[in-house]
């Protein structure tokens, strides 16, 4: 379900477990998206261990970050609609693992 921001505090207050982060400009132009990190275990695939998506704010800014990536707003641009920040589910996706296991356990995910 998308959620639609247009208060700091309400957005800080936000659990961002299963939610990807999407800014968006007021002519709807996509400034940038953060989605937390899904690493999918070698051992049992189809289970994930989820790091979300943080929300810092700090001096005149708005900071997202996920461990690898970072995605900062300006408080101004956001409070006088400029920017507008709106949530979506994430959901984790299956990808081949090739180079990611340490150890084969012939799980059959990147086709070996």
């Amino acid at each position: 379900m998308n959620k639609i921001f247009k208060n700091i505090d309400k957005l800080l207050e936000t659990d961002l477990a299963k939610n990807s982060i999407k800014v968006i400009d007021n002519s709807g132009y996509t400034i940038g998206k953060i989605e937390p990190v899904a690493i999918e275990s070698c051992m049992t695939p189809g289970t994930f261990r989820i790091t979300p998506v943080s929300i810092k704010n700090e001096n005149e800014s708005i900071i997202f970050n996920n461990g690898r990536d970072k995605l900062k707003i300006l408080v101004k641009d956001f409070e006088d609609g400029t920017v507008i920040v709106q949530t979506d589910e994430f959901i984790p996706q299956t990808t081949k693992a090739k180079s990611q296991c340490t150890s084969c356990t012939n799980c059959g995910r990147c086709s070996w």
